[in-house]
């Protein structure tokens, strides 16, 4: 009896536990689809997202306007969200820009439309205009043409927006409303004063409901406040966010930035039953194009003409770094030669040295100084003969200026008497320089005797200093 009790008991446990919802038993599920990570992955980026303007991805964060005003972005999902109870969760950071810039901001949207469908023609036509862009003139069609304007997206919407900017006056807020495509829009309960212009992350968690969207923006873990919206939310709309860099009547683009503002990843987790999106297999993957690719920039650059001389600086430049880096081993081996060498130069004088001072502490006398004597005396003698020679040469032009003076003179008259005389004193000169070189040739053959005998004893001093070693 007690065992079929027991039976009943368990049979009925599992019949209420089969009547529980799922829902109760499992938490919220993530929808990567519609998640964008931080840092961004461009494939996901460009598979599952619309991007436009000013929204481009970066190695930290997807950007949502780098600073440049009286310009917009967008980034919309391409593929609806099958649910109307989900959570969205980023994380963003605004680093103030100058002074004086009106409504720049951003917004987050989720849209009955599809999002993406709208922009894509705008951008298209009017916000990558080239031409629009530089002539300031792409804001008005892209306002009155598309029924774009707040923050880069319709005016008259269908979903939920939550708007993060700023006043006439430099107020910053954030606020958030309903619309049903018309002209009537449901605000939310009240408008969250916050300066978040200040380069510090906050985080955002927007929680959707059927009839109700919650916003809550924190701060360092700090609750800055609650925002609370009554709406008609239904399933099947799209994500996104887009921005607007701000006005200014005058300003120079190249100094004054608007706000810099980042989205530090996104978080989508479906609270309702079933599936929240479509598969991501089912999407294909996007392709880079193939086939010849023209090149834009340097067809149209206006230094395509130093592109030649460019490229040949920079084989120059390649080819003188190969030069150096192959060069480098030999130059180090060279180096380390002549170091070596010089060690060596430097130990044969040391030798040297000490050979001299042992042979003049043997001799008893400086060998070095009487060389040194010799060969000044021998300059000296040279020196001395040199000017002799000298004073000879210029002896012999004085005596052929006053042969010439003397043919002058005569004018064909008896000069035998002049000639003798002259030969008398060219013998005399003659003997005299005979003299001289005789006298000279003698010195030197006693200064070449005189190192030779010196030499020879030096000889000899070495022999029997060797012979005493060996002995």
């Amino acid at each position: 009896m007690a065992w079929g009790r027991m039976m009943r008991s368990a049979a009925l446990l599992l019949a209420i536990a089969g009547f529980l919802p799922s829902s109760a038993q499992a938490g919220p599920s993530p929808l990567p689809g519609h998640s964008i990570s931080n840092p961004p992955d461009i494939n996901h980026l460009a598979k599952m997202w619309h991007l436009s303007g000013t929204t481009m991805p970066s190695h930290r964060s997807l950007i949502l306007t780098p600073g440049v005003a009286d310009r917009v972005g967008t980034i919309f999902s391409k593929l609806p969200l099958k649910t109307n109870d989900f959570s969205a969760e980023f994380t963003f950071s605004a680093k103030p820009g100058v002074a004086g810039f009106e409504h720049d901001g951003f917004a987050f949207w989720y849209t009955e439309e599809n999002a993406s469908e709208v922009v894509i023609d705008a951008s298209m036509k009017h916000s990558h205009n080239q031409d629009e862009l530089i002539a300031g003139t792409w804001y008005t069609p892209y306002v009155k043409q598309m029924g774009l304007g707040i923050f880069g997206y319709r005016t008259q919407y269908k979903g939920v927006g939550v708007f993060f900017g700023r006043d006439e006056v430099g107020k910053s807020s954030v606020s958030a409303s309903y619309g049903d495509s018309g002209s009537s829009f449901v605000k939310a309960d009240a408008e969250l004063q916050l300066d978040f212009q200040n380069g510090e992350d906050y985080l955002v968690q927007i929680r959707v409901k059927p009839n109700e969207v919650v916003i809550t923006v924190e701060n360092k873990g700090e609750k800055k406040g609650t925002i609370t919206l009554n709406a008609n939310v239904k399933a099947g709309g799209f994500v996104g966010f887009s921005c607007y860099g701000g006005s200014k009547d005058t300003y120079y683009p190249a100094r004054e930035r608007s706000a810099f503002v980042e989205l530090k990843g996104l978080k989508v987790l479906n609270y309702a039953d079933g599936q929240g999106e479509d598969s991501m297999a089912s999407v294909p993957d996007v392709k880079a194009p193939t086939g010849d690719k023209e090149d834009v920039l340097g067809a149209h650059s206006s230094f395509r003409d130093h592109r030649a001389e460019s490229e040949a600086i920079k084989e120059l430049t390649n080819m003188v770094f190969k030069l150096v880096i192959e060069s480098k081993p030999q130059r180090e081996q060279m180096k380390a030669a002549i170091q070596a060498l010089s060690k060596r130069v430097a130990a044969v004088e040391a030798s040297f040295q000490s050979v001299k001072a042992e042979i003049d502490k043997k001799t008893g006398h400086n060998l070095g100084e009487e060389f040194e004597a010799i060969k000044k005396e021998l300059a000296d003698i040279h020196a001395a003969a040199h000017r002799d020679t000298d004073a000879r040469g210029k002896k012999l032009a004085d005596l052929h200026i006053d042969i010439e003076n003397v043919h002058k003179s005569a004018a064909g008259g008896d000069i035998s008497g002049h000639l003798d005389s002259l030969s008398r004193s060219n013998e005399k000169m003659l003997d005299q320089l005979a003299s001289q070189h005789k006298r000279m040739f003698g010195v030197s053959i006693f200064a070449i005797a005189f190192i030779i005998v010196a030499g020879l004893s030096l000889y000899n001093k070495f022999r029997c200093w060797e012979k005493k070693h060996v002995l």
